[in-house]
């Protein structure tokens, strides 16, 4: 039985992309075994593998710095015998793991993350304009490269974990909501993301959500983490009492399983907008310096999951892989040329138009 030692630490949605090929492998390879190494709140994303175990590397204090990396590498070498280790990060933190399974006897593949083809694809002139492989492709070709050649599933959703399922009911019977039962649709909303480049103006939020309240009934789920942002959730609950913060109110499981119920979900280029897509859900993401041709698109969903202002309309778009460089131009006129009467009729369209 061949063992696979997977590293890939952050972030949350480029670890989530992670699972429909790691679904891809066992089900071709059922004698595979594989270790993810990740950080701790990302094992949920494997937890309906049996053949998939995950080891918490827990990067801000145990395994921290060279020495905390040997001790994690110690740590891993006290498992079974481990036969290749697949770097699906390519950072310092796995270079170093790498060199030390590497004076083991251990050999390594490495992810081929495209850097020049991006660069060439987000820089200010002469730029090279193509759809570049997805991350999920290029994580399906770095097991090809391990000699385990398979194709994603374009349709993969995460399989809700059975505590996750009775979380998430005890939170809706508090909301006095049914899990599964409801005449309107469930529209889940995530207005962040890690860069400000990347986020629709926030100020837009409450004429959109009075312009979908008008329309048709609708459940309204805000998404998002941390105090900043759950304290701006918190002026549109006031403004739309009927609308459901689930920030800060659900563990990572139940979030997905929330997800999972959804008809819809209203996300900028984010964590969120992989975590639904891999939900199962319809995506409806707006996007400004970054640009789905880098390769995160939501997975095995069309071009009508993309709000953005046309490139050849802004020629600077996309301007950076992450969205974490100032705009050129200095208006982010990207989210700002992208009106509510715009998001508000894709969303109907998302919503209240047969598929």
């Amino acid at each position: 039985m061949t063992h696979l030692l997977l590293l890939r630490f952050s972030a949350m949605g480029d670890v989530a992309l992670l699972a429909p090929v790691v679904k891809a492998v066992v089900d071709r390879y059922p004698d595979i075994r594989i270790t993810v190494v990740t950080r701790p709140k990302f094992a949920v994303f494997f937890a309906q593998f049996p053949q998939v175990r995950v080891v918490e590397a827990d990067v801000n204090e145990r395994h921290k710095g060279l020495a905390g990396l040997f001790r994690l590498f110690q740590e891993l070498r006290k498992m079974n015998p481990v036969d290749l280790v697949v770097d699906a990060n390519e950072n310092l933190r796995s270079a170093v793991l790498k060199r030390l399974f590497r004076m083991a006897g251990i050999t390594s593949v490495t992810i081929d993350k495209g850097r020049t083809e991006k660069k060439a694809l987000t820089r200010k002139d002469d730029k090279i304009r193509r759809p570049l492989p997805h991350s999920i492709d290029r994580y399906a070709n770095l097991f090809g490269a391990a000699g385990f050649t398979v194709q994603p599933p374009a349709s993969f959703s995460f399989t809700p974990t059975p505590s996750a399922e009775s979380e998430l009911a005890a939170f809706l019977e508090r909301k006095g909501l049914t899990p599964g039962v409801h005449s309107e649709p469930w529209l889940g909303i995530a207005p962040f993301a890690q860069h400000l480049q990347k986020i629709w103006p926030f100020d837009r939020f409450k004429p959109l959500l009075e312009q979908l309240y008008v329309t048709q009934p609708v459940r309204i789920f805000l998404f998002g983490g941390g105090p900043q942002e759950i304290a701006q959730l918190e002026t549109l609950r006031q403004c739309f009492p009927q609308s459901i913060i689930v920030a800060g109110q659900l563990t990572l499981a139940a979030e997905l399983a929330l997800m999972h119920r959804l008809d819809g979900m209203l996300c900028m280029d984010s964590g969120n907008k992989h975590l639904a897509a891999l939900s199962g859900v319809r995506v409806l993401s707006i996007w400004g310096a970054t640009h789905p041709d880098a390769g995160f698109g939501p997975w095995g969903q069309e071009n009508d999951a993309i709000i953005q202002v046309p490139a050849d309309v802004l020629t600077c778009r996309p301007c950076s892989v992450f969205g974490n460089l100032p705009c050129w131009r200095g208006d982010l006129a990207c989210l700002n040329d992208i009106s509510v009467a715009t998001v508000a009729e894709r969303v109907r369209q998302l919503l209240w138009t047969k598929t």
